[in-house]
């Protein structure tokens, strides 16, 4: 294993001046940072982190907690947007996925202790109320895509009903004005925010709400699991409420109204305007022809979540980011 003893000699330079190279120090010389790592590369030398971690007063190490964020696909932009400003900052991030046993979450909560991590994002699939384990108030800790049963913890969430009053904003620019929305589960944060956003764009644009119509197509049952009827109310919808346009609570849902549309005969973009939201994977783009949607605010979540961390902030903070609206040409 070649040593940073040999690294400084093959570079010609000191000892210490390797070590502030391979700890990002700002101060060394440029072409002392030069040889160092030229030599580092000719010799494939690796720094020994384990060894690094017990002389550092400090370790540099975060995590992502993430309870079953590695489920769907659009959340893995929480784990890359946290993951760009640790490299920036020349920091470590760690990656936990768990799921809601407790004996999960200990385990998790174990391992963050063990490697003295500096801070902590507990990031969730979807935009919902967590309880967080009393141990994590030894860490610092930021919540992203979720909030605290009690206001005991800062976090970053969508700003879902921004993002229903934009969409239906865009259809009205348009020239829509007979919009249904076939909403999810009407008992989850997003729904509640989405409904209440598409319901203030009507009313901003003194539009009559009889020309709205706004229904959940995702049930939930007794035993936490939900069904879909989206298909058979988007073809009663159509056959009955007539809208111009579409509102689809996300973009699979949106997939199966491209299917409706099309077996009775319509034109999306053309008779009938759909949009959707969370610009979900490869869908949006799949479609034919392509889907409006809203993108949800991960990938700047996970960036702004880092941050706070890596600034040591302390306020308890519910801070909310926008969705962005992508235009393609479904409507």
């Amino acid at each position: 294993m070649v040593t940073i003893k040999q690294v400084a000699v093959h570079a010609g330079v000191s000892f210490k001046t390797v070590s502030r190279v391979v700890n990002n120090d700002p101060t060394v010389k440029d072409i002392n940072r030069e040889k160092v790592l030229k030599a580092i590369k000719e010799l494939g030398y690796r720094p020994n982190r384990a060894a690094s971690l017990t002389r550092r007063k400090n370790s540099n190490i975060y995590a992502i907690i993430a309870d079953e964020l590695l489920s769907v696909p659009y959340t893995f932009d929480i784990i890359r947007g946290a993951q760009e400003i640790a490299w920036q900052k020349n920091k470590e991030l760690l990656i936990l996925n768990v799921n809601e046993t407790q004996a999960s979450i200990d385990r998790a909560i174990e391992s963050l202790l063990e490697y003295r991590v500096e801070g902590v994002i507990y990031s969730a699939m979807y935009h919902r109320q967590v309880a967080i384990a009393d141990e994590l108030k030894k860490i610092p800790t930021i919540l992203a895509n979720c909030f605290p049963a009690l206001n005991n913890f800062p976090c970053v969430v969508p700003d879902e009903q921004q993002a229903g009053e934009d969409i239906t904003d865009a259809l009205i620019r348009k020239g829509y004005r007979r919009i249904a929305f076939l909403n999810l589960n009407e008992h989850i944060i997003a729904a509640k925010g989405r409904k209440q956003g598409v319901i203030n764009s009507f009313k901003k644009h003194g539009l009559p709400l009889d020309d709205l119509l706004i229904e959940s197509v995702i049930i939930g049952q007794a035993d936490g699991s939900e069904i879909s009827t989206s298909r058979e109310s988007a073809a009663r919808v159509i056959d009955e409420f007539k809208p111009d346009a579409i509102i689809c609570g996300q973009d699979p849902m949106a997939l199966e109204i491209y299917f409706v549309v099309h077996d009775k005969g319509m034109i999306v973009g053309k008779d009938i305007g759909i949009a959707s939201f969370d610009d979900w994977g490869s869908i949006p783009q799949l479609l034919q022809p392509n889907l409006t949607t809203m993108a949800l605010p991960h990938h700047a979540m996970g960036r702004w979540a880092m941050e706070y961390l890596i600034d040591q902030r302390t306020d308890i903070v519910h801070h909310s980011l926008p969705f962005k609206l992508i235009a393609r040409d479904s409507f």
